[in-house]
């Protein structure tokens, strides 16, 4: 059965998640991480109050304190579970392993949640079929039977956006590895297929940070990074080239042609992480996290 349709994810859908049998300093963590979601089609959220709903549980399956509590909160199909740790077998959940990687992370608690509400419509339909005449059961935002006649909780929210950041690939795969990699900092992030397009639209918008590809036809990174940093509209923004080309002399070349960084591809997370927390302000915090977490 195919997953329910999406909503417009300039607005992204909320969802209530509860940590369970994490330390102080993790919890933080994942915190501040899932802070910077908002721009995510899904957006993760700690309860802002007691009483407030859970959608998903987030719990260490290495503390079995934790396991116990998580099988006392009775996770369902319409409010399920991610599991964090190390390799086991036959737990009632998924598993991301340790060390996190962040966007499989990410991958497995919207699959999770793709899973429920569908669940959730089904059981909604279900329950309407059988209430006709009745008020309808708003089964897709409502996880549990006796929260029929509870206040409604919009799942939709519009969330600020940080720093604008332009990537300049003319490889469909490379633009979406970059979409990936930078969708959890909530930035909002344009794309272009060629250096003049690129030098047009950052001459329109301020951008913080650039990532240039420096092969592609027409115009080569080279020559956009020289004209962005010869322009006074466009010449504090930091340009970072990406290349598969990464020896000495390329790099003399992107530093005469007055880029900030090169970053080699295939582009390693923890070099994207560094430069992130170097050129991006609004997440430089979390990336330092990530990368502290990650050593």
């Amino acid at each position: 059965m195919p997953f329910p349709p999406h909503h417009d994810s300039s607005l992204g859908q909320r969802f209530v998640l509860e940590t369970i049998g994490f330390s102080d300093a993790e919890t933080s963590l994942l915190t501040s991480t899932f802070r910077l979601t908002g721009r995510r089609p899904f957006h993760y959220v700690e309860a802002a109050a007691p009483q407030e709903r859970t959608d998903i549980y987030l719990v260490n399956a290495d503390n079995p304190l934790a396991m116990w509590q998580l099988q006392a909160r009775s996770p369902s199909a319409h409010v399920p579970a991610v599991l964090i740790g190390r390799q086991q077998e036959a737990l009632p959940w998924p598993l991301v392993t340790k060390p996190i990687h962040w966007m499989r992370l990410f991958e497995q608690l919207d699959l999770q949640m793709r899973l429920a509400l569908r669940e959730r419509a089904r059981r909604r339909n279900a329950g309407n079929a059988g209430n006709a005449g009745g008020a309808e059961w708003r089964g897709g935002m409502s996880r549990r039977a006796c929260d029929r006649h509870a206040p409604y909780r919009p799942l939709f929210e519009e969330s600020g956006l940080q720093e604008s950041v332009l990537v300049v690939d003319d490889s469909a795969t490379v633009r979406a590895f970059m979409r990936s990699r930078l969708a959890p900092f909530r930035f909002d992030v344009d794309y272009a297929e060629s250096g003049e397009k690129a030098i047009d639209m950052a001459q329109a918008k301020h951008y913080t940070c650039i990532f240039l590809d420096i092969l592609m036809s027409g115009m080569d990174g080279y020559q956009v990074c020289k004209r962005i940093k010869s322009s006074s509209a466009t010449r504090d923004t930091a340009v970072v080239m990406l290349s598969s080309r990464a020896s000495a002399f390329d790099k003399f070349r992107g530093s005469w042609a007055g880029c900030d960084a090169y970053l080699g591809k295939p582009v390693a997370e923890d070099e994207l992480l560094s430069t992130i927390a170097r050129f991006l302000p609004s997440a430089r915090d979390t990336a330092q996290a990530l990368l502290a977490k990650a050593g």
